[in-house]
């Protein structure tokens, strides 16, 4: 019977020495420090997006005019067959018939190739901005001593929020690389 009290006791020392020894290290424990920004508004708002955009407009201009050129070319010979086809000799309506499906092509064939080629660059775009959000992310985590950043989080205080930050830094990097 003495063994049994004796062998309780040491399991309950034990365990109340170990309750005490990992209170002690949780409270001598670094409080950890948590940001969260949103990737989306980031995307939207940041200065590289909005000259990002202006540089692929500017980029594909020249062949979307030449995709509208070559809509209207078609809508025209289409109305033109529609108005005046009945009356049009067959050959002349077949020629005409020839031209329009030759033109439905190519404008098919321009209008995949520029969605993709845009698609490309848009990618393209995407990638670098995400290597300078990450560039400003890593300067403000290293000086501001940040455990975690986090992108996604069903609730987050604005007080964790770094997203605001981000944009201006980011905008400050553009207007010094201009």
């Amino acid at each position: 019977m003495r063994n049994a009290k004796r062998e309780t006791m040491k399991y309950s020392l034990k365990v109340l020495v170990s309750l005490l020894l990992l209170t002690a290290a949780t409270s001598f424990a670094q409080p950890l420090k948590i940001g969260f920004i949103n990737a989306f508004q980031i995307e939207a708002e940041s200065e590289p997006t909005k000259r990002a955009i202006e540089q692929i407009k500017k980029e594909f201009a020249p062949r979307e005019q030449a995709l509208q050129a070559l809509q209207k070319q078609g809508l025209e010979l289409r109305t033109e067959l529609e108005r005046d086809g009945e009356k049009m000799k067959p050959a002349d309506r077949q020629a005409k018939e020839r031209r329009l499906a030759t033109l439905s092509q190519q404008f098919e064939q321009m209008q995949r190739s520029f969605a993709e080629d845009m698609e490309f660059r848009q990618r393209e775009a995407r990638g670098r901005l995400v290597v300078e959000i990450n560039k400003v992310l890593d300067a403000i985590a290293e000086s501001e001593k940040f455990d975690l950043i986090v992108q996604q989080a069903i609730f987050a205080s604005n007080a964790i929020n770094l997203t605001d930050r981000v944009i201006k830094e980011l905008a400050k990097r553009t207007a010094a690389a201009r």
